[in-house]
């Protein structure tokens, strides 16, 4: 049995006369679910962008996801979040797209509220679900998110929810970086068809003179070579799937094969683990508790602390 330990996430905090006591009513752990499948749909993409070149998402990312509260606590009423991490996880504690996520969703929040412009790293398919957060709230209610290590809350007020919704159209478009299967290609107008890799859906896009080459590569060995297309695509904002490429800023070849996965390899926080475990005594004496939330004021000499 895998040995588990919990590790502080984020907090959420309901204002407002119903809540006083540090009651909740009980519709309103809705939102505990609507900001959950914020945060894992953000740091999807937040991976996605970092690893451009792989197709599928790390095996156990959505299910590893898991968030716990145990308490609500005093201030209106607090919910905090904990993580559930396997033992080793939790020693390392390095932060991941996770955390990024819950400090973009802060972000964006602080902006809507302010009437800014969302934040840039945001992803664009992640706006439509703030529609299915802060349904149950009522008009002189606030909920207020907090990313762990943040020094103040970002605050979900009637008016950021209303700006949020008015930011969500029929579509959106956003950056992609795909793969997938050429299975048409019409060489006069300079259009394809490609056959998305990870959900085996078709989409329609237009290449150019200088991208046709490969195109046509790729549908002549369609069997053993995959196309990847890196642009921006329109997408539904109903189920947020891709509808058409809008534009191709570039393409090249992949192979069809799938890369093997070692079942017996160790994961790479038993590893860190097992470096540290085996590190002189006093080897870690000088190394701060929160270096993973102070690292760039630490390592690099800025930050929050250090600009």
């Amino acid at each position: 049995m895998v040995n588990e330990a919990t590790i502080e996430f984020a907090s959420l905090r309901f204002d407002g006369k119903r809540f006083e006591g540090h009651a909740l009513d009980v519709e309103c752990t809705q939102e505990l679910i609507a900001y959950r499948r914020l945060i894992l749909e953000c740091a999807k993409e937040l991976w996605r962008r970092k690893n451009p070149g792989r197709v599928q998402l790390p095996r156990g990312f959505e299910d590893g996801f898991r968030v716990q509260f145990d308490r609500i606590e005093e201030g209106s009423a607090v919910v905090p979040l904990r993580r559930v991490r396997e033992a080793a996880q939790a020693e390392l504690d390095l932060g991941d797209e996770f955390d990024e996520a819950a400090v973009l969703v802060d972000a964006a929040i602080a902006a809507a509220d302010r009437d800014d412009l969302l934040p840039e790293q945001l992803p664009a398919n992640v706006v439509p679900l703030f529609a299915g957060f802060g349904r149950t709230l009522r008009d002189d209610e606030v909920l207020f998110t907090r990313a762990r290590g943040a020094t103040g809350e970002a605050a979900y007020t009637p008016k950021a929810r209303a700006r949020l919704a008015e930011w969500v159209g029929p579509t959106y478009e956003d950056k992609v970086d795909l793969v997938g299967e050429v299975r048409m290609a019409n060489v006069g107008p300079g259009t394809f068809r490609l056959q998305i890799a990870e959900t085996g859906a078709q989409i329609e896009g237009r290449f150019d003179p200088t991208q046709e080459a490969l195109v046509l590569d790729a549908l002549k060995n369609h069997r053993s070579v995959r196309l990847r297309v890196i642009g921006v695509a329109e997408f539904s904002t109903r189920d947020r799937q891709i509808k058409r490429l809008v534009r191709i800023d570039d393409v090249g070849l992949a192979s069809a094969e799938a890369r093997p996965f070692d079942e017996s390899a160790p994961p790479i926080w038993e590893q860190l683990a097992k470096i540290g475990r085996e590190a002189p005594a006093g080897t870690w004496d000088a190394v701060p508790d929160d270096l993973s939330m102070r690292i760039d004021e630490i390592v690099y000499g800025h930050g929050d602390n250090g600009r």
